[in-house]
């Protein structure tokens, strides 16, 4: 019967590790996919050209758009798409205006536009994202010590 209870403690502390490393994984390539993305930005005079709704594709239960714009990056136009969808209600922009986007000139066809990243519901997303990577830490140290105590 020990032996049983050993081998389920053991199970228990495998399934804890991947999950630890699942979470910690989710949270630090969002993490490298900012400063990948935005590690060397540049600001640019850009020109919205749509509004992509995404609704009924995403996992979100709000409305979701992705905003495009186009702009000139070291002499050639670019047409680029905002990095992640937006929930609607935050995006206040409309075809054809003139908004100071943020890319990074090496990967110019994803940009971000700060007077969005400084909204509440984006830096929520922020926080949510270290809450990831710290339970995902947290959960593998439970694991690894289920497995070491045993």
């Amino acid at each position: 019967m020990i032996w049983g209870e050993e081998m389920n403690m053991f199970a228990l502390g495998l399934a804890l590790i991947l999950a630890g490393v699942i979470f910690l994984a989710l949270g630090l390539v969002n993490v490298y996919y900012n400063k990948f993305v935005f590690g060397n930005c540049e600001e640019y005079e850009a020109v919205v050209t749509k509004l992509r709704s995404i609704q009924g594709k995403s996992w979100s239960p709000y409305e979701t758009i992705v905003p495009y714009a186009e702009y000139s990056v070291d002499g050639r136009l670019v047409e680029g798409a905002y990095y992640t969808p937006l929930i609607k209600s935050i995006v206040r922009l409309s075809v054809g205006e003139t908004v100071t986007v943020q890319a990074n000139p090496k990967n110019p066809k994803a940009f971000r536009i700060q007077e969005i990243e400084d909204t509440p519901e984006m830096q929520n997303v922020r926080k949510r994202t270290a809450v990831i990577v710290a339970v995902g830490a947290v959960i593998l140290a439970v694991g690894i010590a289920l497995i070491v105590l045993m």
